[in-house]
């Protein structure tokens, strides 16, 4: 799964950055030249969705989305695992619809020959976006569901939990030899 998650991420990094790059020379164009790029708005809005559909999947990843914890963490066992048992299959029914949907309308993109106005990119591999999301999505869902039926839901734990949310979160990599140097530790930095 590490390739997936190298894949998930550098798919948002790199729209995230041909759109800042995009957008930054059209505007220096603009202001310099006072002649703006004919193919930023299809690049930036196309790569917008990308963006948006893969970031889902890892928002979904890394437990970012919003949730009723609250609700989910304060009821007992069996209503805890019948809410995390309900939401994760409303959640793999939208990204089925999303996989389904999505895969139709790019097969029908690349049967018709759509192809972006400015560039003639075909317009299929930026849709390919969406029907891979509910894809990698149902995965990271299913996960994050296995994950939660498993976990510790005594007071001690949640509590243990909330304060390990609200510490700075700090990798190894992002430490890269510091915490050998100083002397800390994984637990003092924050959680993994």
């Amino acid at each position: 799964m590490k390739i997936v998650k190298w894949f998930e991420d550098w798919v948002v990094i790199a729209s995230f950055m041909v759109i800042v790059a995009v957008t930054f020379v059209n505007v220096v164009s603009r202001y310099t030249f006072q002649a703006s790029l004919a193919f930023s708005e299809e690049i930036t809005i196309n790569l917008l969705v990308v963006l948006t559909m893969m970031g889902a999947v890892v928002g979904i990843r890394l437990g970012a989305h919003l949730g009723f914890t609250y609700l989910v963490e304060n009821v007992k066992p069996r209503a805890r695992r019948a809410l995390i048992i309900i939401g994760t299959t409303l959640m793999v029914i939208f990204l089925a619809v999303l996989l389904i949907w999505g895969t139709e309308m790019m097969i029908n993109q690349a049967i018709r020959g759509r192809a972006t106005p400015s560039l003639g990119i075909p317009q299929w591999l930026f849709t390919l976006s969406i029907p891979l999301a509910g894809l990698l999505g149902i995965v990271r869902t299913l996960q994050a569901a296995r994950v939660s039926l498993h976990e510790d839901t005594s007071d001690e734990a949640i509590a243990q939990r909330m304060a390990q949310e609200a510490a700075p979160v700090i990798d190894d990599s992002e430490l890269s030899g510091h915490a050998h140097s100083t002397g800390t530790t994984d637990r003092e930095g924050g959680r993994k």
